[in-house]
């Protein structure tokens, strides 16, 4: 895959320039019915985002993953002054979270799957709206997405992430950026990729995330055998469970054979979390802190770059289309196929 690519908000890259990669962040949160509700989730400087890039490129970090996805806070146009301002690869988001940030008038709930797909083709390909798709009208950056997100809750998908899940699916069957997804405590991972299965999505492209808020390695090596990577991003979140928990499901799965499908984030989605906010620990403690206990606990420095840097490379890959195919209906994309 020498010629593979990752869609940053500056440019598309090749994918061997990412370097470290944090894979599951957020990098401005500005708005949205989740600040309304929790104060705590509004992360609205770029300096002090910048601030948390440059302590986390001292240890080497070249890429962030900024998972907001539309209408809940996310800022195209500050993730790429951040991206300007820090010189690093920041890949953005498009898709959805789960309803709770959404009311009930949304167009979420309005909008048929055809107009959805359009919309995120669009962010895809043509540039982000500036605004969210919070409307009514659209100003479209250059900066595009280069990532589908879908969500689900507790031990459930309801009717309308349903339905955003298909609409990912196909906007990716037709662009070829990525998914990932949003579990709630990590349960439904699997139902998610049944789900996206169902639609002609390879496991192969969807990224499962906070799967160690269910530390269950059984349920872990259930979801590697499809294909699909396990994104940990929970290392300091002792309220729910102790720091070698993580360590032992990352070593389990390595174990099993699945180092190839490990990633690693922060999700510091609130200020108390930052230190530029005057909380803690600080992005940087996933290189200065965890990776060192990594290596304690005997990985080494080949697979802990495996898991920072090759692995990375291959799930934010944008796939190319084997024959080039229109947009022209849902009908038509079920049996699309990537390189």
């Amino acid at each position: 895959m020498n010629d593979s690519y990752v869609r940053t908000v500056l440019d598309d890259v090749p994918s061997s320039e990412l370097g470290i990669v944090y894979s599951h962040e957020h990098l401005i949160i500005q708005g949205g019915l989740g600040v309304m509700k929790k104060n705590d989730l509004r992360l609205d400087s770029v300096d002090k985002a910048v601030s948390e890039i440059e302590d986390c490129k001292r240890f080497g970090a070249k890429t962030f993953v900024d998972c907001m996805p539309l209408d809940s806070g996310r800022n195209p146009a500050a993730l790429v002054e951040i991206a300007e301002k820090t010189e690093t690869h920041i890949i953005a988001t498009t898709g959805f979270h789960k309803p709770m940030y959404y009311d009930d008038l949304h167009w979420i709930y309005h909008y048929s799957i055809d107009q959805i797909v359009e919309l995120l083709i669009q962010e895809c390909t043509l540039g982000m709206d500036k605004h969210s798709y919070n409307g009514p009208l659209v100003e479209r950056l250059p900066a595009k997405a280069g990532i589908l997100k879908g969500a689900s809750d507790y031990n459930s998908i309801k009717p309308v992430s349903i339905k955003l899940f298909e609409a990912i699916a196909l906007a990716h069957l037709e662009t070829g950026v990525p998914i990932l997804t949003h579990t709630e405590h990590g349960t439904c991972g699997m139902e998610q990729i049944e789900l996206l299965s169902k639609y002609g999505v390879d496991p192969e492209n969807v990224i499962i995330c906070h799967m160690d808020r269910n530390p269950d390695l059984f349920v872990h090596e259930e979801l590697a055998q499809t294909g699909c990577y396990i994104e940990y991003d929970n290392a300091t979140r002792v309220k729910y469970h102790p720091i070698s928990e993580t360590v032992d499901m990352i070593t389990g799965l390595i174990e099993a054979g699945y180092g190839d499908k490990v990633l690693l984030g922060t999700d510091f989605a609130l200020r108390s979390y930052w230190k530029a906010y005057g909380g803690g620990p600080g992005m940087a403690y996933l290189l200065e802190s965890f990776i060192p206990r990594l290596r304690q606990h005997g990985l080494s420095d080949h697979l802990i770059s495996n898991i920072l840097t090759n692995n990375p490379q291959q799930a934010f890959s944008v796939r190319r289309l084997i024959k080039e195919q229109k947009y022209t209906g849902i009908s038509e994309l079920s049996d699309a196929t990537f390189l």
